[in-house]
């Protein structure tokens, strides 16, 4: 019975294109490519592609952006597909998340208070695919009094080495003039670029508050807590350190994403690949449990 479920869950969750996701473009980091697709790959009963269950039932609109880099709002979800979806992924659970809120007193008051707030997603094809989920349609749905706009700046395999150069901060993230800004992704190469560009964006828009978040997917298997500490990208690891490091230093909140994503895969009873759509990326359901950890940080009661 257990292994007929697991395959029929599977012959029905785990399919997707890449046309159909509106996905940025492939991922370019050299750790993800197919040539090392990880060890995830020796026992998944997925050929990749596979195709999409549900193919986003929105066009969100782009804006003007240079090559390789995209600029768009984050409605690509409606309310009712979400919940579709919600309706029929596998089942898996996470543990309460730890309150790193303290600098973000002021996006939450907006929530709270109706007010109006502007998010900005910052990163990788991994963010993409997190605006993708339609959670901060989920986060509307949970404030409605509140007017929020959710715009995403990335670039695949885009990290802050590259948004802190060419001016792009000024050129491209000043202009949209967002209230808060998310920084996360699994491309992030070092601390200090992402230092950097919090700086810049400060220095024009002074009252911007920053969400810090480790990553999530790519190749490191979610079934070994050691191949996780060792992912570049994890909250679990080194980097997860730091970057909390850096948040407490720049007065920025933080989410270490990573670990409740490990703890709904590794909960579901179900191989990893049953939440991605190829060797590294989020299917609809992967990015559902992006959204469940985002909406729960953003709606938990305060600590």
């Amino acid at each position: 019975m257990r292994i007929f479920h697991f395959h029929l869950l599977l012959g029905t969750a785990l399919a997707l294109l890449a046309s159909a996701q509106d996905a940025a473009p492939k991922d370019r980091n050299e750790i993800n490519s197919g040539a090392k697709p990880g060890g995830m790959m020796a026992d998944s009963p997925i050929t990749f592609p596979v195709a999409a269950q549900f193919p986003a039932d929105l066009r969100a609109r782009s804006y003007p952006a240079e090559k390789d880099y995209f600029i768009m709002d984050d409605n690509r979800r409606s309310l009712a597909q979400i919940r579709q979806i919600l309706a029929k992924m596998p089942k898996g659970e996470f543990a309460p998340l730890t309150n790193k809120r303290e600098h973000a007193k002021q996006s939450l008051q907006r929530l709270t208070s109706g007010g109006e707030l502007h998010i900005l997603m910052l990163g990788d094809s991994i963010i993409n695919d997190t605006a993708r989920s339609g959670w901060i349609t989920l986060l509307r749905d949970h404030y409605p009094a509140a007017k929020i706009r959710g715009t995403i700046y990335v670039r695949g395999g885009g990290n802050c080495g590259h948004f802190q150069a060419e001016e792009r901060v000024r050129k491209h993230i000043l202009p949209l003039r967002p209230d808060l800004v998310i920084i996360g992704g699994i491309s992030q190469r070092d601390i200090a670029s992402i230092q950097e560009v919090i700086r810049q964006i400060r220095a024009g828009l002074p009252d911007c508050e920053f969400l810090l978040t480790t990553g999530v997917f790519g190749t490191a298997d979610p079934r070994s807590a050691e191949a996780m500490a060792k992912a570049r990208h994890s909250g679990t690891g080194l980097y997860g350190a730091e970057l909390q490091n850096l948040a407490e230093a720049e007065r920025c909140a933080y989410l270490d994403m990573t670990t409740p994503w490990v703890q709904y895969i590794q909960s579901s009873g179900l191989h990893p690949h049953a939440f991605y759509r190829d060797a590294v990326h989020a299917n609809e359901y992967g990015e559902q449990i992006l959204a469940k950890i985002l909406l729960r940080w953003w709606t938990m009661p305060e600590s």
